[in-house]
């Protein structure tokens, strides 16, 4: 094994250690416990519009055995959707693991299902992207895979600890967007100069991204208190995060991928043209490595601005229907602070193009690739 080999695995298995210490009762929060069950059978399965007009709301009785709690293995008769928006989709059937809270009045317990449990289902989805990964890849998709695992332990158990404690979003952001970035580089790509260019660029191209985020946030008069969950954060934390930044630390977040996606390509390009062609001067060096940038900016953008837009859709239909004015919904902070991100993201990803470049030629013309 080499020793980039060795450190990708022990990179990995520390990530895996720490995410693993950190897990708690994942079945308790600070306002609510819920306890595991499983649908035994269904009892009923109804609609509370009696009326042919208006929209369907189907429900199900169901009969639930408990799976955790002082009261498990016994069965309680449950009502899934009627106050809750449901559809054939979201039915029931014998079998199906769901999570429940308790209330009691008096020696009366009645239970009410919270959320039906969906992440087992992810499990062959994430088998066949790691078939897929070693089949095409072999070790580099290996590499991957523990490059992401290691960037959700660093956003895990740094980032949003901070953030719980009342710290300063923008601050914790900055420090695990820089931790997260630089343990995948490494991960992925190895301890080599090529990672140095990516990540020297990546780290310019972040403090652009915040610096025309936070321009933004202040020119746009962004609150941070446009949706719902901004205001249920707000109240639920007692006033303890400033959401303006957190806003400004979600666009620094947003744009992460795309930049780490644009510098590794740059440095990687300008590497392999000056091992292509050894003799070749740096400023025409320069100039090829851009071409190939220019190429890269231009779709990167493009999948950048769909991957919002592709999140906002049901927010755009919405939006289509003409239950507002466009002109106060275009105006909305959800809105605009999904169009400053792509904005913000995009100047980045635009700027980092010929400062990684510029940087990975410094390296490779000095004939260096590794430490």
């Amino acid at each position: 094994m080499t020793a980039a080999s060795a450190l990708r695995v022990g990179v990995l298995a520390v990530a895996a250690a720490l995410s693993l210490t950190a897990c708690a009762d994942w079945n308790k929060g600070q306002g609510i416990a819920v306890l595991d069950a499983h649908v035994v059978r269904v009892l009923e399965t109804g609609d509370r519009n009696t009326t042919t007009a208006g929209m369907r709301q189907p429900f199900q009785r169901l009969e639930l055995q408990l799976d955790d709690g002082l009261f498990r293995g016994e069965l309680v008769v449950v009502e899934w959707g009627g106050r809750r928006a449901l559809d054939p989709g979201g039915f029931l059937r014998a079998g199906d693991r769901v999570l429940v809270t308790e209330s009691r009045t008096g020696q009366q317990r009645d239970y009410s299902i919270e959320e039906i449990v969906r992440l087992p289902g992810l499990v062959p989805f994430a088998v066949f992207l790691f078939a897929a990964l070693v089949a095409v890849a072999r070790l580099k998709g290996l590499a991957a895979l523990a490059g992401l695992a290691s960037s959700i332990a660093v956003f895990l158990l740094a980032i949003v600890p901070a953030l719980q404690r009342g710290g300063d979003p923008l601050l914790a952001t900055l420090a695990g967007a820089a931790a997260v970035v630089t343990v995948s580089v490494i991960v992925v790509h190895g301890p080599n100069w090529k990672s140095v260019a990516a990540l020297l660029g990546t780290y310019v191209g972040l403090a652009i991204v915040a610096l025309v985020g936070l321009m933004g946030i202040v020119t746009l008069r962004i609150t941070g208190l446009g949706s719902e969950d901004q205001i249920f954060l707000a109240v639920g934390t007692d006033g303890r995060i400033d959401m303006q930044r957190l806003v400004l630390a979600g666009v620094i977040v947003g744009s992460l991928g795309a930049l780490v996606d644009m510098c590794v390509g740059q440095a990687s390009a300008t590497m392999e043209l000056a091992a292509v062609h050894p003799a070749i001067e740096p400023r025409a060096l320069f100039r090829s490595a851009l071409n190939v940038g220019q190429d890269h900016i231009g779709s990167l953008v493009n999948t950048l601005a769909l991957a919002y837009f592709g999140g906002a859709m049901p927010l755009i239909l919405l939006l289509s229907l003409g239950f507002q004015p466009l002109s106060v919904a275009l105006n909305s902070e959800e809105i605009v602070e999904s169009m400053l991100t792509v904005l913000a993201a995009s100047v980045g990803l635009v700027l980092c193009v010929p400062i990684t470049t510029a940087i990975a030629v410094f390296f490779a013309r000095r004939g260096v690739t590794r430490f």
